[in-house]
């Protein structure tokens, strides 16, 4: 039987998946400001959830358990919480007397990222990932369960705790066992530490995402229940943490997978139970291994509450190939991604050869044979003949190393075991990494970092670091203009620059791109100046030559005045006078600095001063608007115009519009008479319609009342446009126009059915234009007629003038202005 510590071994890229999902999860915008136990049971879900959906059925006592609460609490306080969050939906399945029974999970940042199907960490997740997962949250927090038809579930180390705070521990713990190596140490959090606190409480508190106050606790808690502990306490202080139950697997897992040699072994070269795994009757068909295989791909991942079906349930015996058989251990559940060329401690999947459907029998030992991917290597030397001279076995890609030293070659399963569904597209079917290039369009910006960029190991990385790169060279574009390649050698000779500068190797391409590599770095008040040098045209900044200038030529004006000053200093006493000459110069400027400052920050306090104070007059004239009455019927405060005097002034434009068009296309605009007769008697008829309106909901208000009439007018005036326009297509002007414009687009072409209607939909357009022309030619000449025919007031003569100033009193300057003339 496997050990119950057994899931927690999870090969590099395995762990760097599943980490990857978890933060992307966690990263949601929907889960900002939620609880712990929030985003723990949103980790749950996705652990528990199937590969084919994104729903996952559990009950509420086992969720409660997997958060170290009690029932109540997570139906009344955490599933309303993760509702009101968004990050899931949940709907309870209750029972015949109303009770809750089971829950039912929806997870939408994974159901979002299947539809979309991108290379997201989420949408990547296959049905291994899932249930590998599943088995590693097992191992951290699961409460335990022992099914009277299934196989028992062990509690996970951290499922004693419970109560207050619980689901913020077992949230850190799984995030701190997933970050965790294969030795168990969990990498700090690098950056310079608050004052009073260690690195490791700031690695807590950065995986959490919480303030490093909070996070001692938390860390404090989790040494006591022994989840996490101490890495070489002599050495390193409280500054490393470490897993033990990682440590201890990892180390069980090389203890297992360690077996003995046997006698024979060391005499033919191979194992005695070689020949048991060879000397098979053809009864029967075929290997039971692939038997079992094929039947585990029927089962179900998702079972009844937290108890799941895994492949684990299905016991597997596996033979032995070109190896020591291992009967009493069967395989292991972790789904290995491969070798990695790391420690021999990493052992992938058992050996499994690619064979026909049906095994034939043969009497030969597999080394006799020497001729299948089993064989074994004879003499002291782990060579093979044809290996290069630098060619490592312990190294070599897609080798599986045993405890004893023996490479046993990786198969065909295993290679395919180890090639991830939507995995890195680098890594190739055979195990081996293809070269990762640049993507074409970034070749010239990114030529620098090529050598670097085939480190980047997940395909998402590369594309959401690609589409930064692109985000910068839209940047530059807008500055240097859309001439080709011009804002890529820009963007590369930025990169030259800060890697020449660089004093240590470029360890992390990402962080060093983000953060050195494609910010822009003024060096003046330019928003061109880049290092000192011109976006737009690669020279250097003049702005900056000019405050380098500018302290040179202090400089050269110090060192003049101390040469002038004193003529007979000797060469070690005139650097010292120099330097406190300088000294002085500049806290001068300084401090002539700081009084301009001081009164730019004044000019700017008074302006901001204005600026409230015009505010506020805005305010009061706006509130003394408002307290106005109307200017039509008096009703107070009522800003100028009440909303009924409002209503009619609009319908009595809807009405003068619509009495002028019918007007227009009536009337004779040369006699000012007929014009003024017809002008009162359709606005006549045209009020007694609006008068007319009828209220929908038989209200008698005033407002309602003005609404409607207000409503009326604007659907006569359309349907007076709408004839008069209907009227004038039809006149003679149109006719002609719309006749032009169709022989026009006919001209040259051949009368067919396409070009007929083509034309003919010219001149409907045509005599469109001209009608709405002739309307509006309509209404300019009745408003002459009637500019022309409006009385207009006769300036006063002079006597009329005069007898007007005779009747006003004469006041003290009147009476004065008189005496002086006479006087005069």
């Amino acid at each position: 039987m496997l050990a119950s510590n057994e899931p927690l071994v999870l090969t590099q890229s395995m762990r760097s998946a599943l980490l990857s999902s978890v933060w992307a999860l966690l990263a949601d915008p929907r889960l900002d400001g939620a609880s712990d136990p929030v985003r723990l049971t949103s980790v749950l879900v996705l652990a528990k959830a199937p590969a084919a959906s994104a729903h996952v059925i559990t009950m509420s006592r086992d969720l409660a358990g997997w958060l170290g609460y009690g029932v109540s609490h997570v139906l009344h306080s955490v599933v309303p919480d993760v509702r009101a969050s968004g990050i899931a939906t949940c709907v309870p399945a209750r029972d015949t007397a109303g009770w809750t029974r089971a829950l039912d999970f929806e997870l939408l940042p994974l159901k979002e990222a299947r539809d979309q199907r991108g290379v997201g960490p989420l949408s990547l997740l296959s049905r291994r990932d899932l249930a590998t997962f599943l088995r590693f949250c097992e191992a951290v927090l699961c409460p335990g369960w022992a099914p009277r038809d299934r196989t028992a579930t062990p509690a996970g180390f951290l499922a004693l705790r419970r109560g207050r705070g619980s689901a913020t521990d077992r949230l850190a713990m799984l995030l701190l066992a997933l970050s965790a190596r294969a030795d168990g140490q969990i990498p700090m959090a690098p950056g310079r530490l608050p004052k009073g606190y260690s690195r490791s409480e700031a690695t807590v508190a950065k995986l959490l995402g919480c303030s490093v106050e909070d996070a001692r606790p938390v860390l404090r808690r989790l040494l006591a229940l022994k989840g996490v502990a101490w890495y070489r306490p002599e050495r390193h202080g409280e500054d490393r943490l470490l897993v033990p139950a990682i440590r201890d697997a990892q180390r069980a897992r090389a203890a297992s997978d360690t077996v003995p040699e046997s006698p024979l072994e060391g005499a033919s070269g191979f194992s005695s139970s070689a020949h048991a795994s060879t000397e098979q009757p053809t009864t029967g068909a075929g290997c039971a291994r692939c038997g079992e295989e094929s039947e585990s791909e029927g089962l179900v991942l998702a079972g009844e509450g937290w108890a799941q079906l895994s492949f684990e349930d299905v016991p597997v015996e596996v033979p032995g190939a070109g190896g020591v058989s291992k009967p009493d251990i069967d395989t292991s559940p972790q789904v290995e991604a491969g070798s990695d060329g790391g420690s021999a401690e990493t052992v992938g999947a058992g050996p499994h050869t690619a064979h026909p459907p049906v095994v034939t029998f043969s009497s030969s030992p597999a080394a006799g044979l020497n001729c299948f991917s089993g064989s074994a290597v004879l003499g002291p030397d782990a060579l093979r003949k044809r290996a290069y001279a630098h060619e490592d076995p312990l190294k070599t890609t897609g080798v599986v190393h045993s405890g004893t030293g023996a490479a046993a070659p990786r198969t065909e399963e295993q290679q395919n075991a180890s090639t991830r569904t939507g995995s890195d597209p680098s890594v190739r079917t055979d195990g081996f990494r293809r070269t990762v290039e640049v993507p074409t369009d970034l070749a010239i910006a990114l030529a620098p970092v090529a050598s670097l960029w085939g480190g980047l190991g997940r395909a998402s990385t590369r594309a959401w670091l690609a589409k930064m790169v692109r985000r910068e060279l839209v940047r530059l574009r807008s500055f240097v203009g859309d001439s080709e390649g011009v804002a890529e050698r820009r963007l590369a000779e930025r990169l030259k620059r800060r890697l020449d500068r660089q004093k240590t190797p470029v360890q992390d391409l990402v962080a060093w791109l983000m953060r050195r590599g494609l910010p822009q770095n003024n060096g003046c008040w330019s928003n061109l100046c880049d290092d000192g040098i011109r976006i737009d045209t690669g020279g250097s900044c003049p702005s900056c030559d000019c405050l380098i200038g500018d302290r040179r030529g202090l400089r050269q004006v110090v060192a003049t005045e101390v040469a002038t000053q004193h003529p007979h200093v000797g060469a070690g006493e005139w650097r010292g006078l120099y330097e406190k000459a300088l000294r002085v110069k500049f806290d001068q400027q300084s401090a002539m600095d700081t009084v301009r400052r001081e009164q730019s920050a004044e000019r700017q306090v008074a302006f901001y001063s204005a600026v409230e104070k015009n505010k506020a007059q805005l305010v009061e004239e706006r509130v003394r608007r408002a307290a106005g009455p109307c200017r039509d019927c008096g009703c107070p405060e009522a800003a100028g115009l009440c909303p009924v005097c409002s209503l009619r002034r609009s319908t009595k434009d809807f009405v003068d519009q619509a009495v002028d068009i019918a007007v227009a296309l009536r009337a004779d605009v040369d006699d000012p008479e007929a014009v003024a007769m017809l002008t009162a008697q359709v606005d006549a008829d045209t009020w007694a319609v609006v008068r007319g309106a009828v209220i929908p909901d038989g209200s008698e208000s005033q407002v309602c009342r003005a609404f409607a009439e207000k409503d009326l007018a604007q659907k006569v005036l359309e349907q007076r446009r709408q004839r008069g326009l209907e009227q004038l297509r039809k006149s003679a002007s149109a006719e002609m126009e719309a006749a032009h414009v169709r022989r026009m687009t006919l001209h040259g072409t051949f009368p067919t059915e396409k070009n007929r209607e083509r034309a003919e939909t010219a001149a409907v357009k045509a005599r469109e234009k001209v009608a709405q022309e002739l309307l509006r030619e309509f209404l300019g000449d009745l408003a002459r007629a009637r500019a022309a025919g409006a009385p207009c007031d006769r300036p006063p003569t002079g006597d009329e003038r005069c007898s007007d100033l005779g009747a006003r009193p004469l006041d003290d300057d009147t009476i004065g202005l008189g005496a002086g003339t006479v006087s005069a």
